[in-house]
């Protein structure tokens, strides 16, 4: 049986990353396949608790972000941990963003959920506002992004 780290380790490498007409070419995540070696995949029994650890720790550790999958919680409750953790550490340079099987609009023009787990990524903001910056000059792409 393939592990949950497995199947979101696929799911980076092979829906993230790929091209994608509706998005004229890009990935879901433009970036995701140039900063592939600094994205740690991991799985947590407790959201709240490897949420806050992560965003502790991405800068230490050098990472550029953290993938991390884990129990099947409701969307609303999920939301209110990500949203909890992104007021504690809103003086560290993370942003925490999540995707959930359940979600019923994507931001984007395409089915992208991944099915198995919710789905929270903590990577650092400062390079996330850099690159999207680099998308709004040079891509339709960044329309689905805007603040």
């Amino acid at each position: 049986m393939v592990s949950l780290k497995e199947q979101l380790i696929t799911y980076i490498e092979k829906t993230i990353t790929k091209p994608q007409k509706k998005l004229g070419g890009l990935p879901v995540c433009p970036f995701a396949k140039k900063f592939r070696k600094d994205i740690e995949v991991i799985i947590c029994e407790d959201w709240n608790e490897k949420i806050d650890q992560t965003c502790q720790l991405i800068g230490p550790l050098g990472l550029e972000a953290v993938a991390i999958g884990g129990p099947n919680t409701d969307f609303d409750k999920l939301e209110k941990i990500c949203d909890k953790n992104t007021r504690k550490h809103k003086n560290k340079d993370v942003e925490i963003l999540f995707m959930h099987p359940e979600s019923i609009e994507p931001p984007l023009p395409i089915k992208y959920n991944f099915k198995y787990s919710p789905i929270v990524i903590v990577q650092r903001a400062s390079t996330l506002k850099k690159h999207r910056k680099m998308l709004k000059k040079h891509s339709k792409y960044y329309n689905y992004y805007r603040d």
